[in-house]
């Protein structure tokens, strides 16, 4: 396939899936190929980081349903690589303390690890839930007094 077929393919304006990346692209101004580009690389390091933000990028920029449920989303997405600071010190420093990076890419290897030598994996589970529902919740109050601000004052 040629290099020129491929970037057309890419970058054209017209719906390819649902169309967050070509709204995305009309709001910021960037490459609807470098928007597209971002979300692969992000789905491919991490597959519900990546697959959540182009669901919030849809609800929010497409179907236009809210700030509210668009934050809640982004919360939850922040949630994840947050939930690493829920975790108890031992899981943290888990073969040198790799960070939050090594913590999402090992995280079953870890809670299997630590269930073997401790006895509770499902706790380290229950702080990554714990951690996701509370950034969601944070994440819907914003969105919420946002979209309250902006029916009292709208512009």
């Amino acid at each position: 396939m040629e290099i020129q077929k491929i970037q057309t393919y890419f970058s054209k304006p017209e719906k390819v899936l649902l169309g967050a990346c070509v709204a995305t692209a009309s709001k910021t101004g960037l490459s609807i190929l470098a928007i597209r580009i971002m979300i692969l690389v992000l789905t491919i390091f991490y597959i519900p980081i990546g697959l959540l933000l182009y669901l919030g990028l849809f609800l929010g920029l497409v179907l236009n349903k809210g700030k509210t449920l668009t934050f809640a989303l982004f919360g939850t997405l922040i949630g994840i690589p947050l939930s690493y600071y829920f975790q108890p010190e031992v899981v943290q420093n888990w073969r040198g303390g790799s960070g939050v990076f090594g913590y999402l890419k090992n995280f079953l290897s870890m809670v299997e690890e630590y269930d073997r030598l401790v006895g509770n994996g499902w706790a380290l589970v229950q702080n990554m839930l714990l951690a996701i529902v509370v950034t969601t919740l944070i994440g819907g109050a914003i969105g919420y007094y946002l979209d309250k601000k902006n029916k009292t004052n709208p512009s």
